[in-house]
């Protein structure tokens, strides 16, 4: 039976690894990627894993889901349909129009290398005061309060 590829905060600093062994995918890829490698050496430096796992191992590719991302819906006029979200190593926006009776019409968009840049663009397509959820828990956010990890300033205020 194939043993999945799994996550887990508490082991490997969260890297993704093959349920119930030590072997990081990193660990497979980097091995594989050596100039001259080959199958044949990849299966002798892991003879733990099956034939499946290793494939597994070599084309894992992480979740292109973005960490963060928000969504808001303007009643208007004109009724629009705003989101932000993280775009490493930046941030996305974008505002669609909603006509009625053919749905969302894509409007505008663009991507910034700072979450303060792209809170600039809210406020030019929606009222401020446009209820922003987070897409994924539907929790109701203050996007104007947030601030990401990776964007504190290096002095820590």
């Amino acid at each position: 039976m194939t043993r999945p590829i799994i996550t887990d905060p508490a082991k490997f600093d969260g890297q993704p690894f093959v349920e119930g062994t030590s072997i990081t995918v990193t660990e497979v890829q980097e091995y594989w990627r050596q100039p001259g490698v080959y199958a044949h050496e990849v299966r002798r430096r892991f003879p733990e894993l099956s034939e499946s796992e290793l494939g597994a191992a070599v084309t894992y590719a992480p979740s292109e889901e973005p960490e963060f991302s928000f969504v808001a819906d303007s009643e208007g006029p004109p009724k629009r349909c705003l989101r932000i979200w993280s775009a490493p190593p930046g941030w996305m926006f974008a505002c669609d129009d909603v006509v009625e009776g053919t749905g969302p019409r894509p409007g505008f968009d663009t991507w910034e290398d700072s979450w303060e840049r792209v809170l600039l663009y809210p406020e030019q397509y929606a009222p401020k005061d446009v209820v922003w959820r987070d897409e994924r828990s539907g929790a109701i956010v203050d996007i104007y309060l947030i601030k990401p990890a990776d964007e504190a300033p290096a002095d820590g205020r």
